[in-house]
């Protein structure tokens, strides 16, 4: 799918964002990558792909439902901190914010106020 496929539709609307969607957790992809992999793949692809769709003429964006959740085995608190850094590096690039996937919740890692309260996050 093209990314900008919408952008002629919106070159003549205001007060419109694009919201972009980027797991690393619901992929295939990412199963036997290491943890530096992942966070490489973050910090290029995503900035590429974030870079891609911001246009300083087109509509804003926006990156929701973030999660700093992986499939990567053994990580660490450390890991899971470069991991939630690196996202918040590329996310808060997007023109019109981020959101992460939700406030509160039974996973630890999908909920922001545990990884706020915890350590994990830094915002």
């Amino acid at each position: 799918m093209e990314p900008r496929e919408l952008f002629p539709l919106a070159s003549g609307m205001s007060n419109l964002a694009i919201d972009v969607h980027y797991y690393n957790v619901l992929s295939d992809i990412f199963n036997n990558m290491t943890i530096q992999q992942n966070i490489v793949f973050l910090l290029t692809n995503r900035t590429s792909q974030l870079n891609y769709i911001t246009q300083s003429n087109g509509p804003l964006t926006f990156v929701g439902e973030w999660v700093a959740e992986w499939e990567v085995k053994g990580a660490s608190k450390g890991d899971y901190q470069r991991f939630a850094k690196a996202q918040l590096k590329v996310y808060s690039k997007a023109t019109f914010g981020w959101a992460y996937w939700t406030l509160k919740n039974v996973n630890n890692h999908w909920s922001l106020e545990w990884m706020i309260k915890n350590g994990y996050i830094k915002l």
